[in-house]
């Protein structure tokens, strides 16, 4: 997998961004990175998400939240719902875009770090979300990362008594409306973020980025009449991309993220080919050029 990530951001950019990212851990704790929409995200020496937003320069998911925020361009933007915001990429990278935000992440690490978060418009709880409520014990890794199962992570350090709460129930008892948007990315319980999320779906119509590519999704969007998306990839070239619909599962597709996106928002995307090398990488101006992403 290592070869096929320095392919992906190209050769020549593994290893002078690799040894820069090295050269600045080791004399500071934080770095200070500017992001593509002009906010600021601190990475930390401990965050391995972090290394990647630096080392893909903001293409961690590989054009696909840019492809998200094209969906909801002409959209009244509200509310947006992070589930599994880590260290806050996500919140400071879509900071412009939103009148409010709000993060889930149930690691401790994260949370200390997120308190420190410039951005006025987020705030974050400490829960698990699933697809119901319930009290757990989560487990926690040095590099941020906590399950509450044992099938994640064999380095946990630290265990603490959480809330798991579904997002329906979290919504309605805050009253949080107007959801335009949402990214669930909880390493594999990401489908049962979704079965709690039915009734503000229903209601309020989000575009949803998910890191989930399966026969359920689309068998659980069918009755939303919501179109999927994503920027996809093959093995054999890594920095060669396409943004497709997808109308069914296929395993020789390589995808990272999912874009679903309710269909009286749908925009009719052509097949679309980005073409990379493998020196410098996925072809990053092209995607940011063809989402007319304004660059800060």
């Amino acid at each position: 997998m290592l070869m096929l990530f320095a392919e992906k951001i190209g050769i020549l950019n593994f290893f002078v961004r690799g040894f820069k990212i090295k050269f600045l851990k080791k004399f500071k704790k934080k770095i200070v990175y500017k992001l593509i929409t002009g906010n600021k995200y601190n990475i930390h020496k401990w965050d391995p998400s972090g290394t990647e937003i630096f080392m893909t320069q903001c293409f961690s998911d590989w054009g696909n939240e840019y492809l998200f925020l094209d969906s909801i361009r002409k959209r009244n933007n509200g509310s947006f719902i992070d589930v599994g915001c880590h260290s806050g990429y996500f919140p400071s990278l879509f900071k412009n875009y939103f009148e409010k935000i709000i993060g889930f992440e149930p690691s401790k690490k994260c949370a200390d770090i997120l308190k420190e978060l410039d951005n006025d418009k987020f705030s974050y709880y400490q829960y698990f979300v699933g697809n119901k409520n319930m009290d757990v014990t989560g487990k926690e890794s040095d590099a941020g990362y906590s399950f509450y199962n044992d099938n994640n992570q064999s380095n946990q350090t630290l265990t603490q008594n959480l809330k798991q709460i579904t997002l329906d129930s979290f919504c309605n008892e805050k009253k949080i409306e107007k959801i335009t948007g949402i990214k669930i990315d909880v390493d594999g319980i990401d489908f049962e973020v979704l079965e709690g999320a039915k009734e503000i779906i229903k209601i309020n119509r989000p575009s949803i980025l998910i890191e989930n590519y399966s026969e359920e999704l689309f068998n659980y969007f069918k009755d939303f009449n919501y179109s999927l998306f994503s920027i996809v990839s093959i093995k054999s070239k890594p920095f060669n991309l396409f943004l497709e619909e997808l109308n069914h599962y296929d395993s020789n597709k390589w995808i990272k993220m999912v874009c679903c996106i309710p269909n009286e928002f749908k925009k009719n995307y052509e097949k679309t080919f980005f073409k990379g090398n493998i020196f410098t990488g996925i072809n990053k101006r092209k995607i940011i050029d063809f989402f007319e992403i304004e660059l800060n």
